[in-house]
């Protein structure tokens, strides 16, 4: 019923509530009548009183009812709103990762690090010319970004790295030398913090979700 009365216009929702109020008012007034002609009418002002005075709680009491119904349906609708927009939310941000990770120019950069990128950081690093140096940071700062918005919790954790893993994980396989290497060479330990927090999430989605685990493969022809 709540969720039918929530969609109505709130002209409808108010009547309801004054009408709930007057019904609760009501139920309790004749309540009070028959009580009043069963037990015998009687001269005693403290009785009269008395019952006038339970006919004021009465009042009072279906004033809380139709408020209660009120603030039950806006908390509903809040609460709904309140979904709806972290879904939005959510949506944005998988679009925005979808379009960055899936540009022609990621896929490049991915590739790259595939194909020519030296497993040991200590030769990989002596060999990188511009292009492979803008390959790497441009993949690490999406990786990084995404891995920012998961250390907020402003995206859920499961719907995003249920997509990305396999991209991050086969990645991470190249990089992740080469972060931990820069991260030591340079003594500044949350080096790519972030970055590295969204591998090893991906990492463990993977041995939790994937029955068998496949080595990463790179193929200079692959699609």
């Amino acid at each position: 019923m709540l969720e039918q009365l929530k969609d109505r216009p709130a002209r409808v929702i108010v009547q309801f509530a004054l009408v709930a109020a007057l019904g609760v008012f009501i139920g309790w007034f004749v309540l009070v009548r028959l009580m009043w002609g069963l037990l015998g009418p009687t001269e005693d002002q403290a009785s009269f009183w008395s019952a006038i005075e339970g006919l004021s709680s009465a009042a009072t009491f279906a004033i809380a009812v139709g408020g209660g119904v009120m603030a039950l349906v806006q908390l509903s609708e809040a609460v709904d709103q309140r979904l709806l927009a972290i879904e939005s939310r959510n949506l944005d941000v998988y679009n925005q990762v979808f379009e960055r990770l899936m540009s022609n120019e990621h896929i490049e950069a991915r590739r790259w690090i595939y194909q020519h990128l030296d497993p040991n950081p200590a030769v990989g690093l002596t060999q990188l010319d511009e292009a492979g140096r803008r390959y790497m940071k441009l993949v690490l700062n999406a990786f990084d970004h995404l891995g920012f918005l998961l250390q907020q919790d402003w995206v859920k954790d499961d719907a995003i790295i249920g997509w990305v893993n396999p991209i991050v994980v086969k990645t991470w396989a190249k990089l992740g030398p080469y972060v931990t290497y820069e991260a030591e060479r340079r003594g500044e330990p949350d080096y790519y913090e972030a970055a590295r927090l969204l591998a090893e999430k991906c990492m463990e989605w993977r041995l939790a979700h994937v029955e068998e685990e496949i080595a990463p493969t790179w193929l200079p022809d692959a699609l």
